[in-house]
């Protein structure tokens, strides 16, 4: 497989047009049950609740959370940040998950469709992407997919559910150097107690 690239948003100039094409593409890659990838062969669930006309697990990874201060944009040298204008600065266009204000972000909204190629990707065992398993505060295992490859740092998150079945939580580019540094610690660790 080739290396990943972002939906392309040529001639689309509001966030709203652009999250509803990343929303369709999002929808018939992940949310059809019949047409879903699979875990190697496990089923992977994908919640649909539905938030402003889309699934509210597509806002998990169109939009991120203000808590961090941003010394440098993630969209930083990407189009996305000619398109959004300082979204996660200003707040001006978000959306509320479980109670918390997220802003929309273009740079996560155009790579959604990375979660099946990643998915895809770990099926093949191709090395670009790692894997481990790690307990979430709420108790539960989680599973980690980390696509590298040159300048993309790509995350995708799943939960155990049983041997069958896992969850789908998240996917987004990683850009926090700290976040890489943690993730990249969680599977050092997970690999030596393998």
């Amino acid at each position: 497989m080739s290396k990943l690239t972002p939906i392309d948003t040529v001639g689309l100039h509001e966030i709203s047009a652009i999250m509803d094409k990343c929303h369709t593409i999002f929808k018939s890659s992940m949310a059809g049950k019949e047409n879903r990838p699979k875990l190697k062969g496990r089923e992977i669930l994908v919640p649909l609740k539905w938030l402003e006309y889309k699934a509210e697990i597509f806002w998990n990874s169109a939009s991120i959370e203000p808590k961090q201060k941003l010394d440098i944009l993630p969209c930083n040298n990407d189009r996305a940040s000619f398109l959004c204008r300082n979204n996660c600065i200003t707040a001006a266009d978000f959306i509320v998950l479980n109670g918390v204000e997220r802003e929309k972000c273009i740079y996560r909204a155009v790579r959604v469709n990375w979660i099946r190629p990643v998915l895809e990707m770990y099926n093949c065992d191709d090395k670009r992407v790692k894997y481990w398993e790690k307990v979430h505060s709420n108790k539960r295992k989680r599973i980690y997919l980390r696509y590298q490859e040159e300048e993309i740092d790509y995350l995708v998150i799943l939960e155990n559910i049983n041997e069958r079945k896992v969850r789908f939580i998240t996917a987004y580019p990683i850009f926090f150097l700290s976040a890489k540094k943690d993730y990249e610690k969680d599977y050092q660790n997970y690999q030596k107690n393998r």
